[in-house]
C-alpha cells in the first residue's frame, strides 16, 4: 500500500499557492483602488476618494498609504476626529511615519488640541529632523499657546533647514540666524 503522505503534500501545496494567489490578487485589487483615489482626490473629489481608499484598506488592512491618504481626504473634508484614527492607525503600522504625526498634529490643532498638535509635530521631528513642514506647524501652535522662544527657536531650525519663508519672518522681527 502507498503512502497518502504524498497526496497530502500535494494538497496542502495546491492550497497554500492558491490561497497566496488569492492574497496576490487583493494586494492588486487594493493598489487599483489606492490608484483610483489618488485621481480622485487630486480633482478635489475627497468623499469618492475616501470611498477608494476604503475599499483598499478592506482589502489590504496593513495598507498604510490608504489610511494616511484616507486621513487627508478626511481633513481636507473637515472630519478631523475621523482623521485622527486613520492617521493613529498608520502609526501603528510605521512608527516611523513622519507625515503621519506631522498629519494627526494638524488634525488635533484644527480641533483646539494644541498640546497634543505639539507632542505629534515634535514626534514628528524627531522621526524626520529634515521634516521643514512639522518645524513650522510646531511654530504656528506655539504662537497660539504664547512661547515667543519656541516660535523662533523651531523657525531657526526651519530657516536652517532651508525654508525661505521662516528666514524672512525671521529677518522681517530683526532676529538673527547665528
Amino acid at each position: 500500500m502507498k503512502s497518502p503522505l504524498p497526496f497530502l503534500f500535494l494538497t496542502v501545496i495546491s492550497l497554500l499557492s492558491t490561497f497566496n494567489a488569492g492574497i496576490a490578487n487583493d494586494v492588486d485589487e487594493a493598489k487599483r483602488y489606492f490608484s483610483s483615489a489618488e485621481g480622485k482626490f487630486g480633482k478635489g473629489d475627497y468623499q469618492s476618494a475616501i470611498a477608494d481608499y476604503t475599499k483598499a484598506i478592506e482589502l489590504n488592512p496593513k495598507f498604510a498609504d490608504a489610511y494616511l491618504n484616507r486621513g487627508e481626504a478626511k481633513s481636507e473634508k473637515g472630519e478631523y476626529q475621523e482623521a485622527i484614527i486613520d492617521f493613529t492607525r498608520v502609526i501603528e503600522l510605521n512608527p516611523k511615519s513622519a507625515d503621519a504625526y506631522n498629519n494627526r498634529g494638524i488634525a488635533k490643532s484644527e480641533m483646539g488640541d494644541k498640546l497634543g498638535a505639539t507632542a505629534d509635530y515634535t514626534k514628528a521631528v524627531e522621526v524626520n529632523p529634515l521634516f521643514v513642514a512639522a518645524y513650522i506647524n510646531r511654530a504656528a501652535v506655539k504662537v497660539d499657546l504664547g512661547d515667543k522662544d519656541g516660535v523662533i527657536l523651531d523657525l531657526l531650525l526651519a530657516s536652517k533647514l532651508g525654508d525661505l519663508g521662516a528666514k524672512q519672518w525671521l529677518t522681517d522681527n530683526g532676529i538673527s540666524e547665528w
